[in-house]
């Protein structure tokens, strides 16, 4: 019963953890922050922790097509697209690395079980546990050998 307050209540704090907040100046310069920004300013999604990185918000009009056409983009841009990619590399690999241990403990494991609703081991059958090989190398294969 106290696992399943305490999961109850990790859960609630989670939502609330995970609100957005925005980061803009005021008209006098000060670095002001809230859940939502006045309109008319660029505000910028702060990065909490667990979040992704922040983006730029403008809530002012925005500009014309012809104007964005014209717009170039500037070389911080394709130094944050290089940022971007190095970074999905890096979880990509973390993700493979990780089906590949799994599918490693699968194959090598003698008797392997799952955790049971109370928290108790409960040991998998064989059909079961071939079943688990086959899923664990599928998402080897996918993950490792993805193009995106």
């Amino acid at each position: 019963m106290k696992r399943l307050l305490v999961c109850a209540a990790l859960i609630a704090w989670s939502s609330l953890a995970s609100a957005v907040v925005y980061k803009w100046t005021d008209a006098q310069g000060k670095l002001q922050y809230g859940d939502r920004p006045p309109d008319g300013v660029h505000a910028e999604v702060v990065e909490l922790l667990g979040t992704h990185a922040p983006v730029a918000r403008n809530t002012s009009t925005p500009a014309p097509a012809s104007a964005q056409a014209a717009a170039k983009p500037a070389p911080k841009d394709a130094e944050d697209r290089k940022a971007i990619a190095q970074d999905v590399a890096q979880v990509k690999d973390k993700q493979c690395t990780d089906a590949q241990e799994r599918y490693k403990k699968l194959i090598e494991g003698r008797r392997l079980y799952k955790p049971g609703p109370n928290g108790e081991r409960q040991f998998m059958t064989s059909e079961e546990i071939d079943t688990e090989r086959l899923n664990a190398k599928r998402d080897v294969d996918t993950i490792c050998n993805s193009a995106t």
